[in-house]
């Protein structure tokens, strides 16, 4: 029933140019408010035309939309389904139409910003000054930390999230790529040897992050492997201290350690093996208006991550 109605709505709109969506918005608000007489108020409009406006509708499409009674007007059962898709394309008119709007208007306000901690150190925080100077009008704060907040509750304007997928119910930019590398400091491995295979990390002290999906299961090439590490953290910087400090092997997000690869602190490991990878996102709620500071930061994000040598 529900392709049908469709079918025939833009079967229609290729015969009739846009004509085929004059009545949608009066359609929908007589759904949502039940009565003729209050949609029409609602759309600041005689009660008559928005009755000949659906009436025109529903003899274009060759259904009947509305069941009419006395007492209250319903959808039929074409009419909930077309009713469902009305709502979202009125939706993504009306983000569309502030959108463009927003985009005319100087970047301005504060913006509210979660991001992991260890990343946001290392990756967000460098990058600020340059932002900052660049929209004087902006105000930043920080919000630091493991867990993924809920970002409408928590009033997060834009999160940072490491994830290999992230959530559906985001509006999601992916602004580079993270990938979990097994690393040891070289101390470590000149006592205890360098694992070949896999399966060798089992002979050695392991070092897990608790917040990776694989804290319980390391996956090297084909193999998933089940660990019990010696020492678990929920701290990536406490991670990072413990394989310096030549306490084990780690699985471990490489822009938190290239550093200390790049100077030899740290020694990667089983390298011709696959590990998991994901990206790192920008996200931001569906409900929320993608606003020029938004814009401004995520673009400037990408650029900077690229400066310091994060993939895409």
């Amino acid at each position: 029933m529900e392709t049908l109605v469709l079918d025939r709505l833009f079967g229609l709109a290729n015969n009739a140019s846009m004509e085929a969506f004059t009545g949608i918005e009066a359609f929908a608000r007589i759904v949502e408010t039940g009565s003729f007489t209050a949609a029409a108020q609602a759309l600041q409009s005689a009660k008559s035309s928005v009755s000949e406006t659906v009436r025109a509708l529903e003899e274009r499409m060759g259904v009947r939309l509305l069941d009419r009674t006395t007492r209250r007007v319903r959808p039929t059962e074409a009419g909930a389904a077309f009713y469902r898709h009305c709502r979202r394309l009125l939706d993504d008119l009306a983000l569309a139409r502030s959108e463009a709007q927003a985009a005319h208007k100087e970047p301005a306000g504060r913006l509210r910003i979660a991001a992991p901690d260890g990343f946001a150190e290392r990756y967000i925080v460098p990058g600020l000054s340059t932002f900052l100077a660049a929209y004087p009008t902006i105000e930043i704060e920080l919000v630091v930390g493991t867990a993924a907040l809920r970002l409408v509750e928590e009033g997060i304007d834009l999160a940072i999230r490491i994830v290999e997928k992230p959530e559906p119910s985001l509006v999601v930019r992916r602004i580079a790529t993270s990938r979990v590398i097994i690393v040891a400091a070289p101390g470590y491995l000149a006592q205890h040897g360098t694992p070949q295979k896999p399966h060798d990390i089992l002979g050695h002290r392991l070092i897990g992050f608790a917040p990776l999906a694989w804290r319980d299961t390391w996956r090297i090439g084909k193999a998933s492997i089940s660990v019990q590490p010696r020492l678990l953290t929920d701290n990536s910087e406490s991670l990072r201290a413990s394989v310096l400090a030549g306490l084990g092997l780690a699985a471990i997000p490489e822009w938190l350690v290239a550093d200390a690869l790049a100077a030899g602190h740290l020694t990667r490991v089983l390298a011709g093996h696959e590990t998991p990878s994901g990206g790192i996102y920008a996200v931001y709620p569906t409900n929320r208006l993608l606003t020029p500071k938004i814009r401004a930061f995520v673009d400037h994000t990408v650029c900077d991550l690229r400066a310091r040598g994060l993939p895409r």
